[in-house]
């Protein structure tokens, strides 16, 4: 398949609702590699645009020989190449892939991570076995209802199988062993059909391996069975006798697929004496999996039968819905903000000061006080509305330097805000911003600066003026306790009166501003004084 080499997926403003975020989640098993693309709120609620699923087989001979085979990895490729078009198509603003036990275990593994980021330009984090188990409980919780007492939740992949034990509130049990239906198909099922020698060597792995994990799960008293992968699915399938299409591909709300004990029980006498062609036809077994259902179904009958279990339910979420609600808890700061400040240039220098440890009340009472100098003498500077928002971001940050040292906190300032990845601007823009933070303090606007004196002549006049006012700004808050409420500047000749509101005394910050007022005199050639107005 010819091919283009994708470009890496930014972050970036959608269409939808300011405070929703598009997310697509991929997971590159050893069996498949499915893909889900959901809309998100910062409420945890998570709404599923679109699936997709594709029989890769990534694992399939990897297990035996510890090596991603060259064949299966350029499949695994052109997979992950339609999964990052469909998400772009789709406007996702993050992808987020992880990859499990058998990229986990090959030795090749690397190789094949490092491949996917050159080519496709995607993160392919690989996950542990104990991580996998709790990214597969969120995405149950999820959409499924743990309230009523613990539940076992099982899930088998092509390399491991999951065992977890949990409710609403928290997984008590998290538990991965190495029973994946393909790994079991190729270390143990030598023969078709199946030879008894054969059957009895799995049955004594499965033995081994479950039998004190089952007692640990009976122990707990799990309330509910609950299932999801693909092969359980195909299981319910097969023991319902109809197609295998599980309710959360046709829509989210239809019934639930279960595979009850009986059933499950003929179900494995008939895989045992079946061979590989009748499986092919065998109703509600996807054909891709014929191969490995039989220990699969084994392993499930197994589990039931030590557990106790008469009835299991194919749950609506899985690994790909955990991976997008983990990503969400860690992110959710980053969507508070999204909600509450809908412009992206301004998300972005909020996100860089609280990275810093800034502090807010200081810097935002800074940049009102800048703001209101701002338009009061805009007859004199005569600046319009973007350089009053640099100015105004330059105010916000002014102080993250902090974060470095107190001591030339202003020099840390700029540096931090020529290195903290703002979204949205330009180089000159960033440029702007960190000179005018740089300037609030000690020298003023210098040629002999290079970061300065690389800009152009209108951003120079933006720094000037926005470090003059910034200066004044910040020492009418001197106090730090945002006493200074309103202002207002009447120009007189050659002199300019500020009129100051306050809560109270506000004499040390007027003394603030005093001992900053030299620079914007210099600049307007004018006069400065400032005066409490008595209410």
């Amino acid at each position: 398949m010819a091919r283009t080499k994708a470009q890496p997926v930014h972050s970036r403003r959608i269409n939808a609702s300011e405070h929703l975020i598009r997310l697509a989640a991929i997971d590159v098993g050893s069996n498949s590699i499915h893909m889900i693309v959901a809309q998100a709120d910062v409420d945890g609620s998570i709404t599923t645009l679109w699936r997709n699923k594709e029989m890769v087989g990534l694992g399939r001979g990897s297990f035996p020989s510890h090596r991603l085979s060259q064949r299966l990895m350029d499949m695994a490729m052109e997979s992950l190449w339609r999964c990052a078009e469909s998400a772009r198509r789709r406007q996702c603003e993050k992808i987020v892939a992880v990859a499990t036990s058998a990229v986990r275990e090959a030795e090749n593994g690397g190789d094949f991570i490092e491949r996917v980021r050159r080519e496709l330009g995607l993160n392919l984090r690989v996950i542990s076995a104990r991580e996998e188990a709790r990214l597969i409980y969120l995405g149950v919780r999820q959409v499924t209802d743990l309230k009523n007492g613990p539940n076992f939740i099982i899930d088998i992949g092509g390399g491991s199988t999951e065992f977890i034990v949990g409710d609403q509130q928290k997984a008590v049990l998290l538990e991965s062993r190495k029973l994946g239906a393909a790994r079991m198909t190729a270390q143990y099922i030598k023969s078709d059909p199946v030879d008894a020698r054969d059957l009895k060597r799995l049955l004594a792995h499965y033995d081994e391996v479950l039998t004190p994990l089952c007692e640990q799960i009976a122990h707990l008293k799990p309330m509910r069975t609950i299932g999801t992968s693909g092969t359980l699915e195909s299981l319910a399938a097969m023991c319902n006798g109809r197609s295998n299409s599980s309710g959360r591909h046709n829509g989210e709300h239809a019934e639930a697929p279960i595979i009850e004990v009986d059933r499950l029980k003929r179900l494995v006498a008939e895989l045992i004496e079946s061979r590989s062609k009748d499986r092919e036809k065998m109703r509600g077994l996807d054909t891709q999996r014929h191969d490995q259902i039989m220990a699969g179904a084994i392993l499930v009958n197994e589990v039931f039968r030590r557990v106790g279990i008469k009835r299991l339910q194919i749950a609506g979420g899985a690994l790909r819905e955990g991976i997008l609600i983990d990503y969400l808890e860690r992110k959710l700061p980053d969507l508070i903000i999204r909600r509450e400040v809908p412009d992206p240039r301004r998300r972005s220098v909020l996100d860089l000061a609280r990275r810093c440890g800034w502090f807010a009340p200081h810097a935002e009472q800074v940049a009102r006080l800048t703001g209101l100098l701002f338009d009061q003498l805009k007859p004199q500077h005569k600046l319009g509305v973007k350089p009053r928002e640099l100015i105004e971001y330059g105010a916000l940050l002014h102080d993250i330097g902090w974060h470095i040292h107190k001591s030339g906190h202003h020099k840390h300032s700029q540096y931090l805000i020529l290195h903290g990845d703002l979204r949205g601007f330009s180089t000159e823009e960033t440029a702007a911003i960190a000179c005018i933070a740089r300037y609030h303090r000690k020298s003023t606007p210098n040629d002999d600066h290079e970061i300065y004196a690389d800009l152009s002549s209108e951003m120079k006049k933006t720094v000037r003026i926005g470090s003059a006012l910034l200066r004044i700004a910040d020492g009418m808050d001197r106090s730090h306790c945002r006493v200074i409420t309103g202002l207002k500047v009447k120009a007189r000749n050659k002199r300019l009166e500020v009129l100051i509101e306050g809560r109270g005394d506000a004499e040390l910050d007027i003394w603030g501003a005093r001992r900053k007022m030299d620079y914007l005199a210099e600049l307007f050639d004018r006069t400065i004084s400032f005066e409490q107005v008595k209410r």
